[in-house]
């Protein structure tokens, strides 16, 4: 996969797209993803995730394959917790915690992707605070989310914010006819 495909998912996001490629030379230790379903998040993470993998690794093969395996979903340095019901809860949490003492397998860094935060429970956000305001240095933590809610606002106080914006009717159907 070329360096220009990876971000070929994310459609219509060019605003957040340049901030974050902007950011993987020097990245932060958490993001705030805030934006309806089907804009663009999760794919822009896992675009964000290959290129934090790569961005060390002088190989073309090596870097494609760090590449594929974030877009996949499936690298080993990534992390990805999402709700098996309706909230975010406690062991959520803990399993954050625990992925966060792990040493990455084959990167520098481990990505740490917590999808649909907005539905974590006020304890859950008290949980992960400590972990998320000083994580390891080996550690990114993107955070997922429709909206960002009150009960949530030291965490977000924590994370570097990038909006993706609910597309346009025609940016969709330009997109699907693509």
């Amino acid at each position: 996969m070329k360096k220009r495909d990876l971000w070929d998912d994310v459609i219509g996001q060019s605003t957040a797209v340049d901030l974050l490629r902007a950011s993987v030379s020097s990245p932060v230790h958490a993001y705030m993803f805030v934006g309806p379903e089907g804009s663009g998040r999760l794919e822009a993470a896992l675009a964000f995730a290959g290129e934090v993998f790569a961005r060390e690794v002088v190989e073309e093969d090596e870097i494609s394959r760090h590449y594929r395996l974030a877009i996949a979903g499936t690298h080993p340095d990534l992390i990805f917790v999402e709700p098996e019901g309706r909230n975010l809860l406690i062991a959520d949490a803990d399993r954050v915690i625990l992925e966060t003492s792990r040493s990455p397998v084959e990167a520098t860094k481990k990505v740490i992707i917590v999808d649909r935060f907005d539905t974590a429970e006020p304890e859950v956000s008290a949980s992960l605070l400590k972990t998320i305001e000083e994580p390891p240095m080996k550690v990114i933590f993107i955070l997922l989310t429709e909206k960002v809610l009150e009960i949530h606002a030291t965490i977000v106080s924590r994370c570097f914010r990038v909006d993706f914006p609910a597309l346009s009717d025609e940016t969709m159907l330009f997109s699907f006819c693509a």
